[in-house]
């Protein structure tokens, strides 16, 4: 039953819903850190503070665009994944579309607030990893007898710019809570990204050569040995 706590739990962990989880923490955390910011600095009131966060610039502007796009891009995916995996393709198609939007807002606000490496990480590089998703289609690629198709590789590439922008945050962090919720809201758009991938891309199929390595180390050497 959907209404049940098996049921919820099972939405919980689908990629719209993780993708929307992540997005409303980390627009909440910039509009809770625009208050507190704000008041102490003279002539800055509250609302000043959170209007100049949303709409106070170019750079303001475009994320927040961004983050509405996103929002509307993770209830698409909802949509597709509502009955479960497999995933309505055609919604899955329009949510990789919106993302990619999403993402290039996001570049181009990143870009002018002077932080080239999150821009190409969480901007570019999502940008592309989800066009390359919604219109890689079968088209495939031979790598030493490995022909994954360019929609395999392009979800690779949206889990694997999460990396800078988590280590980006980590490594500025000295203790604050606005650090903090960028780190944990990559964690989750990295669990959706995760659900996201095909068996047949490099990430997954290197996760399964590992396990298979760990269990053939885990067997004995010979039939009789204990």
């Amino acid at each position: 039953m959907a209404g049940s706590p098996a049921g919820l739990l099972r939405r919980a962990n689908e990629p719209g819903v993780l993708y929307n989880i992540g997005n409303v923490l980390g627009f909440s955390a910039g509009i809770v850190s625009a208050a507190w910011l704000g008041q102490p600095q003279a002539g800055i009131g509250t609302l000043d503070g959170i209007i100049r966060h949303l709409v106070g610039s170019h750079a303001a502007l475009a994320l927040t665009l961004a983050s509405l796009i996103f929002f509307w891009g993770g209830i698409v995916y909802s949509r597709a994944w509502a009955n479960g995996a497999p995933p309505d393709p055609e919604l899955n198609r329009q949510g990789d579309l919106w993302s990619t939007a999403g993402a290039v807002c996001l570049a181009f606000g990143l870009f002018v607030l002077g932080d080239p490496v999150l821009a190409m990480s969480a901007g570019v590089l999502h940008a592309l990893g989800k066009l390359g998703s919604a219109w890689g289609g079968g088209t495939r690629l031979r790598f030493f007898g490995w022909s994954p198709s360019i929609s395999d590789l392009s979800k690779d590439l949206v889990l694997v710019s999460r990396v800078p922008a988590i280590l980006s945050a980590a490594v500025g962090f000295a203790g604050d809570w606005l650090s903090a919720s960028v780190i944990v809201c990559c964690l989750v758009w990295a669990r959706a990204d995760w659900l996201l991938l095909s068996p047949e891309g490099a990430i997954r199929r290197c996760v399964r050569g590992l396990f298979a390595g760990e269990k053939q180390r885990g067997r004995p050497s010979h039939p009789g040995d204990p």
